[in-house]
């Protein structure tokens, strides 16, 4: 019987997999790999913004924020609206970060002449000691809000461990990259 379950949980989780209808999607728990969903919609975007994640400290936030940026102009596939201009209608708006919702994101995203905003929260940026030794281990939510709409359009997680020789700030980038291949695959 215990043989048997062993056997169907790989099955399980080939299944959880499977695409969903009106978008694609990808990794998941378990798998190691970036969990992705793309909807249709998100092949007709070309200009989009990107605001500071929200994290457990605003330095944090900002850093997984600006490593996003760097991976997003690496693959070329969007105008991205200049960091100062989405930071003045941020200020301008006297918006908190902390509090942003995805509606209220996409209103920011469309008064710097975005037409789409991405969002994300750093879940987990973190050292933990396992066996006497550290290991950073790092967890994101990247999502593209249609300014518009509000719909999200695509939405990226992943979470992992690094090695006991990386540090917290090269695993970050690691996550990071993952994530934006992961995605750019499936904006093709």
């Amino acid at each position: 019987m215990k043989f048997r379950f062993l056997l169907s949980f790989p099955l399980l989780a080939l299944l959880a997999g499977c695409a969903a209808p009106g978008g694609s999607t990808s990794g998941g728990a378990g798998t190691g790999e970036p969990n992705v969903y793309v909807a249709r919609e998100a092949l007709d975007i070309a200009k989009v913004g990107i605001l500071p994640f929200k994290a457990a400290t605003t330095l944090i936030g900002g850093s997984v924020s600006d490593q996003f940026v760097t991976e997003m102009m690496k693959q070329t596939r969007y105008e991205l609206v200049e960091r100062a201009q989405m930071s003045g209608v941020l200020g301008e708006t006297e918006v908190a970060l902390s509090g942003l919702t995805a509606g209220q994101a996409a209103q920011l995203g469309q008064m710097a002449g975005a037409q789409a905003v991405i969002i994300g929260t750093v879940s987990e940026y973190e050292t933990v000691a396992l066996g006497g030794r550290s290991y950073p281990v790092v967890g994101i939510t990247i999502r593209l809000i249609d300014c518009g709409t509000g719909k999200i359009l695509w939405s990226v997680d992943h979470a992992a461990r690094g090695g006991r020789n990386d540090t917290l700030a090269q695993h970050s980038r690691k996550v990071v990259h993952d994530m934006a291949v992961a995605l750019n695959r499936h904006l093709r």
